[in-house]
């Protein structure tokens, strides 16, 4: 749809005293999606655009930012190939998914509702948003100009706060864990006051101490930060090769997402720029294994075709048409409402088909994505079955060595058919079964490739789709 440029150039920097500032060293090249706090320029053409939203100067934030680190070209390459994969797929499954989400809320011995530890109305608030930025009904989406108001998307994702805990106790709060960084030892997280020695201290304290198997759980930290960090939240991207020593993803101990708390949610102590909870829906985004719309860099990619080429990040609240015909191949201005863009955030409120399909493609491949949502910790309604409950039919294990049984506990007799397709979509065998009621039914996979399929049950109007990983 738009023509863009394949090749991206990245820029890197190191952060000395809280201003980020360009860096050729060798040995201080961590790149990060965080954009500078002063307008870059290139010769006389801006690197920044802005326009100021309502609440800037009561913000502690100069203007957006993004902690997340940039993955490499080799991770590019790898995704890309999934996607075109996913894409070329005659017979692709628009998936649902449901994500089981649990929060590691840091605070210093507070009491509940006292800023850090916010109020569990708060963090539940975010879980909203995130279903409804993710399902293409977010607040200010019917503000869309109308040259994009046809690629709005529901990117068939959800998220549920997670009932039960690893071993699987019932959480007396759905989804939240009190983490009290005094009792554990810990610094107070607003000690690191640069963005490099916070993250440091994240992933090299924090997140080992506390995360929660990331092949069940998303695991999302909220904690205060040092406002010189200048930190609103990061993430990590998707990981799937086999290929070492990739940048940006997520491993057994790091992977999910960091928010400060006074950006998280859209009830309680916020910011007043940052209070839509916007930055979690950005940065889930690259959770999801989205780039940015600029590509990091000027007039770059972002390997989505119906994204408009943008020569840089947006800030503040642009008026539509912005930038129109900047970047060769943009002929009807910037998607600064997209929600891979800087914008404030009632600003930001979309996502296009091809990012619905990046999305989709991470969900089925992800090594810590591709099993969320089959184990039982959290439901959606009208997400994992659409017309039998879990109670009614279910199976088991998962993951399975190539045995799946499907066990039925139904109110009457009915005949069931069963689909089994692949994460390409590509349907690999039928069977029906007769009367089936208070039965176990055993399927043997064993002859099929390791990996992940969809197993749709239908009985006349009533279906439902299990996600199955052949380990």
């Amino acid at each position: 749809m738009f023509s863009k440029i394949p090749n991206i150039q990245e820029f890197n920097f190191v952060n000395q005293s809280s201003t980020l500032k360009p860096t050729t060293s060798t040995t201080m090249k961590k790149k990060l999606l965080l954009l500078p706090l002063l307008t870059l320029s290139i010769g006389t053409t801006s690197l920044a655009q802005e326009t100021p939203g309502n609440n800037t100067l009561n913000s502690e934030m100069t203007h957006r930012t993004c902690g997340t680190e940039v993955p490499g070209a080799e991770w590019d390459a790898w995704f890309n190939e999934q996607v075109e994969l996913y894409k070329q797929s005659p017979n692709k499954v628009q998936q649902d998914f449901v994500i089981p989400v649990i929060i590691h809320l840091v605070h210093g011995g507070q009491a509940v509702g006292t800023f850090p530890n916010i109020s569990y109305a708060q963090l539940n608030s975010q879980i909203a948003v995130l279903n409804a930025d993710y399902g293409g009904t977010g607040f200010n989406v019917a503000n869309v100009p109308a040259a994009f108001s046809s690629l709005v998307s529901n990117t068939n994702v959800k998220f549920c706060m997670a009932l039960k805990d690893p071993q699987g106790a019932t959480l007396a709060e759905p989804g939240v864990e009190r983490i009290n960084y005094s009792t554990k030892g810990w610094a107070n997280p607003t000690a690191a006051t640069t963005s490099t020695a916070f993250t440091t201290y994240m992933n090299g304290t924090v997140k080992p101490a506390t995360i929660w198997d990331p092949t069940r759980y998303m695991n999302i930290w909220v904690c205060d930060r040092n406002s010189a960090t200048q930190l609103l939240g990061y993430a990590t991207f998707p990981a799937g090769s086999t290929l070492s020593g990739m940048s940006g993803t997520g491993t057994a101990t790091t992977d999910g997402f960091w928010s400060w708390a006074k950006s998280f949610g859209n009830t309680g102590t916020l910011d007043p720029t940052y209070n839509k909870g916007r930055t979690a829906t950005h940065e889930i985004g690259h959770w999801l294994g989205l780039r940015h719309v600029w590509g990091d860099a000027n007039c770059a990619t972002d390997y989505c075709n119906d994204t408009p080429p943008a020569q840089t990040s947006n800030f503040g609240c642009p008026t539509f048409p912005y930038n129109s015909g900047t970047c060769s191949g943009n002929t009807t201005g910037e998607m600064t409402m997209n929600f891979m863009d800087y914008t404030d955030d009632p600003c930001m409120y979309m996502f296009t088909p091809d990012q619905r399909t990046r999305i989709q493609t991470a969900m089925t491949n992800g090594t810590y994505r591709k099993l969320l949502g089959t184990h039982g910790l959290c439901t959606v309604v009208g997400i994992e079955s659409t017309n039998f409950t879990e109670s009614e039919i279910s199976i088991f294990p998962v993951p399975s060595q190539g045995t799946v049984s499907v066990k039925t506990e139904l109110a009457s007799a009915c005949d069931l058919q069963f689909t089994l397709v692949n994460s390409l979509g590509q349907q690999v065998f039928q069977r029906n079964e007769k009367n089936m009621q208070n039965n176990t039914l055993q399927l043997n996979l064993s002859t099929y490739e390791k990996g992940f399929y969809f197993l749709k049950i239908n009985a006349g109007n009533k279906t439902t789709v299990k996600k199955i990983m052949l380990d």
